[in-house]
């Protein structure tokens, strides 16, 4: 059976919180009573609880949409297709009422929350919510009175209006095309114009395992449309944010949505041990839930280390078990012979190594650092979008694994730029040839898009946050979150203010990925004293905690950052640090197999395997003794000022240059006027 195409409606009236008629703020969802779980006195149990993403009823929910949707409007070159919703649309949530009578079984009704109308107007299936989603899909106007819904367009109101005021209600214009699958994906809708139902063309990742589905007649591309992307940063630019295109791919939405990834399948980050970090690769992830209801993510990650060891996989049932690669910096190695200028991970004698002809060490935890900086060094281009290379000698992709970490398009980075703060809302990542070359070696990469620098100023009576809809949804919601905090006790709001629109940067003037200070900092902190920082107003920027691409490598600031090594396939970039045949889960957009974790029983079995005759830990081949931090207690330490939880303090040396870290941040103190 083909796989599902997804379609992106993109407009939506929904509401998390609404005004109550005696014009008090309001969840937009069940009540606190009707989310209660607790029995009754006859031991009845009738409550709501909300559906998941990605759960099989809310999965069900989205095809049956997308289904009706393309038959009402997608003509007749989409029938015979199969289609989904890429998501619901915004700030609409599914909810479960599950009632269990005493002794009896369970059963479960949905129920669509989101219209703006409140919590009242709750719709009970697919098809009743379906008039709604057509004419967010279709009106041009966003007129309510063209909206055929039960909740826009009650009976009751039709049947008491005067004969004579009564009109029948206009026809919904259907579009010629609405539904595009190949070339260019329509831009996003602007005041005026009509919004569409975008079904982007097939991702890299929805081919390789496509059986015997349709391929699009032309390679999508990112709306950037550029003859030459470096050229159009000369012209006058009016400082106007750039329309965001809509994802392409089930895995770049996912990590699009706030809160809900810290990490992605593919990078390279720091692990939890047990009584150490060591370093890793996320090889999939998937979502949970814990006992107390409260969502998380888990993660299987692939320690690296030399070529002849390779530790067993391992389950990592919290983010707090995980750091970016950049949130440390890797230490000197542990044998003294390997601290020499100019060594790389593929030039070492591994063999010799672990016999001990370099002293005394460990083979394992040099073999993780020396690969850690091979790939810091590395970058791979993957979802090829558009190839103009006989036009303009570029290629568009969709995303870059830029050293240790995964950039997506129409997501923010971390720029090299005073004060240190600016990013960049990526809106195209080109590759462009040498003229009159063929030859990718030779060819320069650079993101396009547009820079914004953080602000805060006072707050004025009157003065509300900016409207920041031109931002990506994770950037949005964590400067309301922080703005929270600093509303209430120091009357500041912070904001995002554009600089630079479609400008273009080198990927050496990326420093990395950006992130939601709201979700890290409580895990570089520790929760208890954000918390503490939180309710004082003090919510800063997490990108002054991280380091940056290329540090680990360049340490000397008159020496340019450079590009990196280019490799075709990630796994190319870890080498042989991890075991032959590893895969990269490719997470929704992959076949089934890719959302399985083995067992403990599992990976149980793989640790006796791979502790025969690896001498790692117990310093038989090494001639060290043991691992980089076994055997010390676990505690906190200081990390760049403040404390870390699940560090102990003899990590410091083996795995933080915390001098250096430090110094960093006293000179973003300085720069920032004396605020992190």
């Amino acid at each position: 059976m083909a796989p599902y195409l997804p379609l992106y409606v993109t407009r939506s009236d929904g509401k998390l919180e609404v005004l109550t008629k005696s014009r008090k703020k309001e969840l937009n969802a069940p009540s606190d009573d009707q989310l209660n779980n607790k029995p009754d006195a006859k031991g009845n149990v009738d409550y709501f609880k909300e559906v998941e993403v990605g759960d099989a009823k809310e999965v069900d929910w989205r095809r049956k949409l997308g289904g009706m949707l393309i038959r009402e409007i997608g003509g007749q070159g989409n029938a015979g297709g199969n289609y989904i919703l890429a998501a619901l649309p915004e700030n609409y949530r599914l909810f479960d009422r599950v009632t269990v009578k005493s002794g009896g079984s369970e059963t479960a009704d949905a129920y669509l929350y989101g219209h703006p109308q409140g919590r009242k107007k709750r719709y009970r299936s697919p098809g009743d919510f379906f008039p709604h989603l057509l004419w967010l899909a279709t009106d041009e106007h966003g007129d309510t009175e063209n909206c055929s819904c039960k909740f826009c367009a009650p009976d009751d109101i039709q049947v008491f209006e005067k004969p004579d005021k009564v009109r029948p209600p206009e026809p919904v214009k259907k579009e010629q095309s609405p539904v595009k699958k190949d070339g260019a994906p329509p831009k996003p809708p602007t005041t005026g114009t009509k919004p569409l139902v975008v079904a982007p063309g097939r991702s890299n990742s929805q081919d390789a395992n496509a059986s015997g589905a349709r391929a699009p007649s032309k390679l999508p591309s990112t709306g950037a449309a550029i003859p030459s992307a470096i050229a159009r940063q000369t012209a006058p630019q009016q400082l106007v944010p750039t329309q965001l295109a809509p994802a392409k791919c089930f895995e770049q939405d996912q990590d699009a949505q706030y809160n809900k990834y810290i990490f992605r399948p593919g990078e390279l980050v720091w692990f939890n041990r047990g009584n150490a970090w060591g370093l890793s690769i996320i090889l999939k992830r998937t979502l949970t839930r814990d006992v107390h209801n409260n969502d998380g993510a888990r993660y299987l990650v692939q320690p690296i280390s030399h070529p002849f060891h390779n530790p067993p996989t391992r389950i990592i049932e919290s983010e707090d078990g995980l750091r970016p690669w950049l949130a440390w910096s890797p230490p000197l190695p542990t044998h003294q012979g390997l601290a020499a200028p100019g060594l790389t991970y593929n030039s070492i004698d591994w063999k010799s190594v672990c016999s001990g002809r370099y002293g005394q060490g460990d083979a394992e935890v040099d073999g993780s650092i020396f690969a850690a900086k091979a790939v810091d060094d590395s970058f791979t281009l993957f979802e090829q979008l558009a190839n103009n290379t006989v036009t303009t000698g570029e290629r568009l992709y969709n995303g870059i694994y830029l050293g240790g970490e995964k950039i997506w398009t129409g997501e923010p980075v971390r720029l090299r730029k005073d004060p240190g703060q600016d990013i960049m809302v990526v809106r195209s990542i080109v590759e462009r040839l040498k003229p009159g070359s063929t030859s990718t070696a030779s060819a320069s990469v650079f993101l396009v898009g547009d820079v914004y620098r953080f602000g805060t100023s006072q707050l004025q009576p009157g003065l509300e946050p900016p409207d920041n809809r031109h931002l990506p949804l994770r950037l949005r919601q964590d400067l309301e979150y922080r703005n929270r905090a600093t509303i209430q006790t120091r009357r500041t709001l912070s904001f995002w203010k554009i600089i630079q629109a479609q400008t273009a940067v080198s990927i050496t003037d990326v420093k990395g990925r950006w992130y939601e200070s709201s979700t890290l900092l409580p895990i570089l902190k520790g929760t208890l004293e954000y918390s503490k920082e939180f309710q004082r107003g003090e919510v800063g920027d997490v990108g002054g905690f991280l380091n940056a691409r290329g540090d680990c490598n360049t340490r000397d600031a008159a020496v340019p950052y450079r590009m990196g090594t280019r490799v075709v396939e990630r796994l190319e970039a870890f080498g042989k640090s991890i075991p032959a045949g590893t895969k990269i889960s490719k997470g929704l957009d992959g076949p089934p197999e890719d959302q399985i974790f083995p067992s403990q029983a599992e990976l149980a079995t793989a640790a006796t395997a791979g502790a025969v005759g690896t001498g790692v830990g117990g310093g038989e081949q090494g001639g060290g003794g043991g691992g980089p931090m076994q055997g010390v207690e676990e505690e906190v330490v200081v990390v760049g000022g403040k404390k870390a939880e699940g560090v102990s303090d003899g990590d410091i040396a083996q795995f933080m240059d915390l001098d250096r870290m430090e110094e960093g941040y006293e000179q973003q103190y300085v720069e920032a006027g004396g605020q992190y």
